[in-house]
């Protein structure tokens, strides 16, 4: 089998996750045990009393769904400081779907993080750029963009998040993108790209 199939889960020029205490937590999933566990949030560490319902690799990166104080939560398992398994078993809430879960648990952290929008005009090869850039969210920009003009350029409406992070990922599509709104991201981008101009202007 290995001689045919290898998985080379992490992404693209990115180290994997550490993940020390994946054999214990996969194994507590297996076999429905309650964890106790000591887990790193950039809030502060915690400790919560889990039980695992299921393992989710994405892009490299593993992730524990576990009901925890009666709610199912998403962990990040190169998170974990330390677990513990307790020897205790727990029953499966009835009707539980990972798969589901974690699509619903995905989509509301993308709401979550990305509550603006900026009005975008991109080039032909800026709407090749986009979903690279942005992923599930450029994908659905895209898909309800308004017709293109004569050179192919298109208006889009992208789910962002706040301004200083929009304007680092929008000057990641250089001039194959426009920001047309909202005033403040337009201007934030354009005084990056005056100090980028300024600082090589030197060299050109």
């Amino acid at each position: 089998m290995r001689e045919r199939f290898h998985l080379d889960a992490p992404a693209w020029f990115r180290d994997a996750d550490p993940v020390p205490h994946l054999e214990a937590v996969a194994r507590a999933v297996w076999e429905r045990r309650v964890l106790r566990a000591h887990y790193r949030r950039w809030r502060g560490d915690v400790h919560r009393e889990l039980r695992p319902l299921g393992l989710v690799l994405k892009g490299g990166i593993w992730y524990l769904a576990a009901l925890a104080d009666d709610a199912v939560r998403t962990y990040r398992v190169s998170r974990f400081l330390a677990v513990t398994e307790t020897g205790e078993g727990f029953t499966r809430p009835a009707g539980f779907d990972l798969a589901a879960y974690w699509t619903e648990s995905a989509r509301r952290m993308e709401e979550a993080t990305r509550q603006g929008t900026a009005r975008l005009r991109l080039s032909p090869r800026g709407q090749k750029l986009l979903p690279m850039q942005f992923g599930a969210a450029g994908a659905r920009a895209l898909a309800q963009a308004g017709p293109a003009d004569g050179r192919g350029w298109v208006e889009v409406e992208l789910a962002v998040e706040s301004d200083a992070v929009a304007t680092g990922d929008l000057l990641r599509l250089g001039v194959e993108a426009e920001v047309l709104g909202p005033a403040g991201l337009r201007e934030a981008v354009a005084t990056a790209a005056t100090v980028l101009a300024r600082r090589y202007g030197a060299e050109l």
